[in-house]
């Protein structure tokens, strides 16, 4: 009697932890977010008319650089891995005319681990390989980012992300810097873009459920 009141305690202790951990990696997973990505500054030395220029080298090194402030901020309660993202900088020629933009930089950006609500910031310049943004005598000149990238979640799942993200970013044409000097910009997914892909992330609870159904079967 006493061993049968006994496997019926286990087998209910078993079910109790196998549906707390499924419970708890479940709710884990619905605050999972992709982090917020901005951009904070953007100068283009070519559009600054304040910049005096004395030899053929700093001419060149002025009109072929676009320097940015990139932060990456994770909101979620777990860290992440990235692996190596690209930053593409394209320009438009007329964004009156057309929605068309030329890419000319792409900036690369290693991979780097970062933890629960950490931010981290990238401030750098990347070379548009001696293709320079010219004004036109246009008061605003509209750059474009658009960063493509891979991020992993620090959790039992360990699920998968692409993170496709841009945004336009409006340089004025007779200072170039940014437009919008406030609180940043926020790459934004694209319309078009596919959805955030997981990968594996119901791998490990779709396991120890299988696990939990078949010792339990074997108690019967």
């Amino acid at each position: 009697m006493s061993h049968g009141v006994c496997l019926e305690s286990l087998k209910i202790m078993v079910y109790i932890t196998g549906f707390s951990i499924l419970l708890i990696i479940f709710i884990q997973s619905l605050h999972r977010k992709n982090p917020t990505i901005s951009i904070e500054a953007v100068y283009v030395p070519s559009l600054d008319k304040n910049v005096t220029t004395t030899t053929a080298a700093t001419t060149a090194a002025a009109t072929t650089a676009i320097y940015f402030d990139l932060k990456i901020y994770n909101t979620n309660v777990v860290g992440l891995y990235y692996r190596p993202m690209n930053l593409t900088f394209s320009y438009y020629p007329n964004k009156k005319t057309t929605n068309v933009s030329v890419p000319f930089g792409v900036y690369p950006i290693r991979g780097f681990h970062q933890g629960h609500y950490k931010e981290r910031r990238i401030s750098d310049k990347v070379v548009v390989g001696g293709m320079a943004v010219q004004p036109d005598g246009r008061r605003v000149v509209v750059i474009r980012l658009d960063l493509v990238g891979r991020v992993k979640f620090k959790s039992i799942a360990q699920w998968k992300r692409t993170v496709v993200v841009g945004v336009d970013v409006e340089v004025n044409g007779d200072t170039g810097e940014m437009v919008n000097k406030t609180g940043g910009m926020k790459l934004v997914r694209h319309s078009g873009a596919p959805a955030a892909a997981v990968v594996g992330g119901w791998i490990c609870p779709a396991m120890l459920l299988i696990f939990s159904s078949f010792f339990n079967l074997k108690l019967l």
